[in-house]
C-alpha cells in the first residue's frame, strides 16, 4: 500500500482534462451507483461535529461534494441514523445546501459558485492520485470559510469489477496533511478540519482528526496543524 510516500499528483490535469484512469474510474462508479452502494452513510459519525463547525463558523450555505446518494438530505434519512429527527439541511438551519455527485445523474454539475461549507466526506480516498492534485483546489475553491474532510487510509470492502480496490489512494494522514496544506495557502481564509479513519496494528479502527487554521485577516498567522478532538470510527 502507498502509505508513506509523498503525494504527488500529475500536473496539468484539471476537470476539463482529467486524467484517462479518473475517466475509466468514474464510469466503474456511475455503475455503481445503480445499486444500493454509496447511500451518504460515511457523514453519520460526523453529523455532532459539522454542527459544532458550522455554528462555530457562523454558516449559512454549504456544499456536499461527493454526497452519494446523500440519503441523509433526504425523508429517508431515519434509515441511516436515529441521530437526527429530521433530512440534515433542515437539523444544521441552513438556508441552503447543494449535493455534488459526478456519478449520479441529475447531481453530476458542480454548482458555480462558493459556500460557505464545503464538507467532502469517503471521497479522496476514490480518486486517482493523478488528480488530487485539482480536485482538492476544487474543494479549497468552493469554501468561503470551512472545508470538512473525511478520508479512509486503508483498502475498502468494495472492488471494482476487474478486482481492484475502490480506495486507490491509500496514505497515511501524515501525508495527505503534507500535501493539503501547501495548496490551503492559496486559500488563507478556509480553516480545514480533516479527520482520517486508520486501522491500528492491533486491528482496531479509530479515527483522528486534525485542524489546518487559516490566516486572520493581517496574514499574521501561519497556518498550524493541531490535533483536535476524534471520535472513534
Amino acid at each position: 500500500m502507498k502509505i508513506n510516500k509523498p503525494i504527488s499528483p500529475t500536473d496539468g490535469l484539471t476537470r476539463a482534462n482529467p486524467s484517462a484512469e479518473y475517466t475509466r474510474f468514474l464510469n466503474e462508479y456511475i455503475e455503481l451507483h445503480k445499486t444500493k452502494a454509496f447511500d451518504g452513510r460515511s457523514i453519520r459519525k460526523f453529523i455532532g461535529t459539522i454542527t459544532k463547525l458550522i455554528h462555530e463558523h457562523q454558516c449559512r450555505t454549504l456544499l456536499d461534494y461527493g454526497a452519494g446518494k446523500g440519503t441523509l438530505y433526504t425523508d429517508q434519512y431515519h434509515k441511516l441514523t436515529d441521530d437526527i429527527d429530521q433530512p440534515l439541511q433542515a437539523y444544521w438551519k441552513l438556508d441552503e445546501v447543494a449535493l455534488y455527485e459526478p456519478a449520479r445523474p441529475g447531481y453530476d454539475r458542480l454548482p458555480n459558485r462558493t459556500f460557505d461549507a464545503v464538507i467532502c466526506t469517503d471521497v479522496l480516498e476514490h480518486i486517482p492520485e493523478s488528480d488530487l492534485g485539482w480536485v482538492i483546489d476544487e474543494l479549497f475553491s468552493k469554501a468561503n470559510k470551512l472545508l470538512f474532510l473525511n478520508i479512509a487510509t486503508f483498502p475498502a470492502m468494495k472492488k471494482f469489477a476487474d478486482g481492484t480496490n475502490v480506495h486507490i489512494s491509500i496514505f497515511n494522514f501524515l501525508s495527505w496533511l503534507q500535501f493539503i496544506e501547501p495548496i490551503q495557502k492559496q486559500y488563507p481564509y478556509v480553516t480545514v478540519h480533516a479527520y482520517f479513519d486508520e486501522i491500528t496494528e492491533n486491528g482496531i479502527g479509530k479515527t483522528s482528526g486534525y485542524q489546518l487554521k487559516g490566516r486572520d485577516a493581517n496574514n499574521q498567522n501561519s497556518v498550524q496543524t493541531e490535533t483536535i478532538a476524534a471520535q472513534s470510527a
